[in-house]
């Protein structure tokens, strides 16, 4: 037996203090108290009852003495946290190493999965040997926060702590020096570089899963009004599947197809989202017998597809009316600028040659504004000024082509003041405050700003009637591209479960019911966790916002059968070990000496009213 809380010589002491505690209390005997009492009945009761039984009276004494001694030896010894080690068993120093991937997430035939068969190994392992020895267990994902070897406690504690992670890329952990015996078990599936003297303990089973390996929300190049669902589902069962996928967005209804997959087969689908109305949508795949579920389903983001309020303030420009007014999902009022009223209700308001006094209540688009207050202002008017640069990567951007632009005549404005302090660049740098960005031009001479606060901004500075723009195949697909970013109308950001960071600083998360998400909002980004596949709000300053879609999609972790381990007999369900119980009777004591002191506690109380004992 050894003590766990403190050394053999601080355990002597402690028991022996107790001893003479307990002996000098009942040897102490307290100063007797007079009292008169007028009538000898009374005492001579008493000096016959003690003459009659004096060797009760000591034996009365002596056990008393021996509960109160238990009692507090048993606390004393509880304090110490006493252990056995196993019967025959040396001091051996032990390191497990615990395979926590995605796929060990896979169920096995007996209901339990891969990871529950895991811990119930690595708990055995880790209740091996002497308690004097040293024991680590360390995890494939990063998750053990201690990397040196410690009590068989604490390595136990550690295990309580693991889970299995989705995301990330696994690997075998870095070992500490020092001499131990290692285990790995694992599955084989993920993790393959393992050191040769590593006792591997397996848990693969083959299973059944089909999932989905890639989910997009794309719009079309050529008409990017339209989206359409980039869906890939993998059969990796050992047999042919009949798979059902089901579509679901915001609105009732949905798409539900049906396809027969062979094993190991892949298979790819473009799907038309016209029927979707704007909002979350979700991909879920269904077959029989399926052991994986998190790559069961997959969630994207559908930007707006209900009708949208347009108002043009133009003294007259045909390209805007044209093109706006044969987009479906527009509802157009054109207004002269003599006519303009601050109190028109829009979604968005695009002034052409014009612009208020004051802000408009919504997002705008302007194409050569005068000077206003809110407005940087215009120095002067450059003559057939040359296009230096654009930012294809911004959405406002995207799929157009700017190479044959031509400008006969702009304006050159100010550069806003949150830019002045920023070294020069065509985009601005991921998570700044700034809310100003040159996506066309230069700073000496910006030709298309956008600003991004509460009220977004794209603002442009010609004149189209002074341009060949709205002559380009891309100027359509312009206009939509900045319809959308103005209504903050985007697909969502693709990541894979695990640490996400978004470039929106001191934001809140949310998931798709509206929960809010734990999170860690800085200066410059917003981190936070998200173990299960889902869709997230992100919220930051100046009401802007991203929504990130988590997704397993890995092909490399739908494959749970691609393991060179042999499928064989693995732990049975009533050998699942809990990792958080404590060791049982043949290990630590420190409950049940605790119980011992309570369970005498009541019987000295029980005898001690009996007048059994004293």
């Amino acid at each position: 037996m050894i003590f766990l809380g403190m050394s053999a010589g601080m355990m002597g002491i402690l028991l022996g203090t107790t001893v003479a505690a307990v002996v000098f209390l009942y040897w102490l005997k307290p100063p007797p108290q007079r009292v008169i009492v007028p009538s000898t009945l009374l005492w001579d009761r008493l000096l016959k009852e003690k003459k009659r039984n004096p060797f009760l009276d000591r034996l009365r004494w002596w056990i008393s003495l021996m509960l109160a001694l238990t009692i507090g030896l048993a606390v004393a010894s509880g304090i110490g946290r006493p252990e056995l080690s196993s019967p025959g068993s040396g001091i051996r120093n032990i390191t497990v190493v615990i395979d926590n991937s995605a796929t060990m997430a896979t169920r096995t035939s007996d209901g339990f999965t891969r990871w529950e068969h895991a811990v119930a190994h690595a708990g055995r392992l880790l209740r091996q040997g002497s308690a004097r020895g040293n024991f680590l267990i360390l995890d494939t994902s990063g998750q053990a926060p201690s990397r040196e070897p410690g009590s068989r406690r604490s390595a136990l504690e550690t295990l309580v702590g693991l889970t299995v992670s989705l995301g990330g890329e696994p690997e075998f952990p870095d070992l500490p020096p020092g001499e131990s015996e290692l285990f790995f078990v694992s599955d084989g599936v993920m993790v393959d570089l393992v050191p040769p003297e590593a006792t591997l303990i397996s848990v693969f089973e083959l299973a059944h899963n089909v999932g989905i390996t890639a989910f997009e929300i794309e719009a079309l190049p050529s008409e990017p009004t339209r989206y359409h669902a980039f869906v890939q589902v993998k059969n990796a069962s050992p047999v042919a599947k009949r798979i059902t996928l089901r579509l679901s967005g915001s609105l009732e209804g949905g798409i539900r197809d049906t396809l027969t997959l062979q094993a190991g087969e892949t298979r790819a689908r473009s799907i038309d989202l016209g029927s979707f109305g704007r909002g979350p949508v979700r991909a879920v795949v269904t077959a029989d017998s399926d052991a994986f579920s998190p790559d069961d389903y997959a969630f994207g983001f559908l930007p707006i597809r209900t009708q949208t309020r347009v108002a043009l303030i133009t003294p007259g420009s045909l390209y805007l009316e044209n093109v706006l007014a044969n987009e479906p999902r527009m509802s157009l009022e054109v207004i002269r600028p003599a006519q303009y009223n601050p109190e028109v209700s829009a979604d968005v308001y695009i002034f052409d040659r014009f612009a208020p006094p004051e802000a408009p209540r919504g997002p705008a688009l302007l194409f050569l504004p005068p000077n206003v207050e809110w407005l940087t202002r215009t120095l002067d008017v450059v003559e057939v000024p040359e296009v230096t640069g654009w930012n294809p990567d911004h959405p406002v951007l995207r799929f157009v082509a700017l190479e044959d632009l031509r400008v006969d005549r702009a304006a050159r404005i100010a550069v806003p003041p949150d830019l002045e302090s920023r070294s020069p660049s065509l985009s601005a740098e991921p998570g700044r405050k700034s809310v100003s960005e040159i996506v066309v031009g230069n700073r000496s001479l910006p030709l298309i700003l956008v600003t991004d606060q509460t009220n977004r901004i794209v603002r442009v500075s010609f004149a189209l009637e002074d341009s060949n723009f709205p002559l380009h195949p891309g100027f359509p697909i312009f206009l939509a591209n900045a319809m959308q970013w103005l209504m903050d109308e985007q697909v969502a950001l693709a990541r894979a479960p695990g640490r996400i960071e978004v470039p929106l600083p001191m934001a809140a998360v949310t998931d798709l019911e509206g929960t809010e998400i734990v999170a860690w909002p800085l200066s410059d980004r917003t981190v936070f966790v998200a173990d299960q596949p889902g869709l997230y709000t992100v919220v930051g300053e100046r009401d802007s916002r991203l929504r990130v879609a988590v997704n397993l999609t890995s092909s490399k972790r739908s494959s749970v059968n691609d393991s060179d381990l042999p499928s064989g007999e693995i732990t049975t369900a009533t050998a699942v070990v809990v990792a958080g119980a404590e060791p049982g009777p043949s290990e630590e004591l420190w409950i049940f000496l605790l119980l011992l002191a309570l369970l005498l506690v009541v019987v000295e109380w029980a005898t001690y009213h009996k007048r059994l004992t004293v």
